[in-house]
């Protein structure tokens, strides 16, 4: 169910502390977008480098953090962004930034996106 473009994506739960998790919203078999769990807060991102845009970040599912969990990471450019902001901070993009979706957590710990090309399709 959406309203407005908000569609529910998981619990808060379901996304690992200091981790990531994508979303195949189309059923095209890859994430279209991804959030990114680090400490109390919920970030959300489209998948796509802003090196080569449509060029998708993780080299397996879920996998958009570094190994030490501290930044999102394009696997195919080497390229580093900061959780917070998505800002590329190393990499072919520096300076350049992921797009972030609007997120927010409710009462019963859902993860909702807003995604407007998704308004009124449920």
């Amino acid at each position: 169910m959406n309203a407005g473009g908000w569609v529910r994506l998981c619990a808060v739960g379901d996304i690992p502390v200091v981790g990531a998790r994508g979303f195949d919203l189309r059923g095209s078999g890859a994430d279209d977008v991804f959030l990114v769990h680090m400490h109390d807060a919920v970030h959300g991102y489209r998948n796509s480098c802003p090196h080569w845009p449509g060029a998708t970040l993780p080299w397996r599912k879920d996998a958009y953090l570094d190994a030490t969990g501290s930044a999102i990471v394009c696997h195919g450019h080497g390229a580093r962004f900061d959780i917070a902001t998505g800002r590329c901070i190393t990499g072919p993009c520096i300076g350049r930034q992921l797009t972030a979706i609007p997120v927010k957590i409710t009462r019963d710990d859902s993860v909702w996106a807003l995604l407007p090309e998704h308004a009124g399709n449920g």
